[in-house]
Formats: C-alpha cells, structure tokens, sequence
C-alpha cells in the first residue's frame, strides 16, 4: 500500500469517525428527549388516573342515588295504585247506587 493510500484511508477512518460521534451526540440528544418525553408521559397518566377513579367514583354515586329513587318512586306508585283502586270502588258503588249492587 502506498503512503497516498495509506493516507486517504486514514482520511476516510477519521471522517468516519467523526461522523459516528456527530450521531452518537444526536442519539444523546434523543435519548434524553425521550427520557423527559416518558416522564410527562407518566405524570399525565398518572393524573387521567386519578380522573377516571373520581369519575367512576361519581358515577356510581349517581347511580346509587337514582337506584334509590326508583325504589322510592315504585313504592309511591304502588300507593297511587291502591289508593286509586279504592277510589274507583267507591265510585263505581255511587254510580250504581244499591239497586246495581251485586247479590250474593
């Protein structure tokens, strides 16, 4: 090999070189971006965490409360229910007066 070779051989493993830490400088940049990139990532998470939990939380709130109203309201309906079938006999005995009275 001759000393010109030789020298743009050298040439070429130094510009190599040089470009292999250009990228590795970038890949260090990068890295360390992404690195933040993953913490924010977590905090977010860990925040929509605790969001969801309180909404599920609220939601099942809601859900005992309406559960609750509706037993209340079918009790009350059950008592309109009665209370009107009682008033329908009573009417139906003054319509009919004691002359349409069934007989036993």
């Amino acid at each position: 090999m001759t000393p010109a070779e030789m020298d743009k051989k050298i040439e070429f493993i130094l510009q190599m070189q040089s470009q292999f830490e250009a990228n590795i400088g970038r890949l260090e940049t990068n890295v360390a971006r992404s690195e933040a990139n993953v913490g924010n990532l977590r905090a977010s998470i860990a925040e929509l965490a605790v969001v969801v939990r309180d909404s599920i939380k609220s939601s099942d709130d809601r859900s005992t409360r309406f559960d609750l109203k509706m037993l209340e309201l079918a009790e009350a309906q059950k008592i309109t229910d009665e209370r009107l079938n009682a008033l329908i006999s009573v009417v139906e005995r003054h319509i009919t007066g004691p002359d349409h009275a069934p007989r036993s």
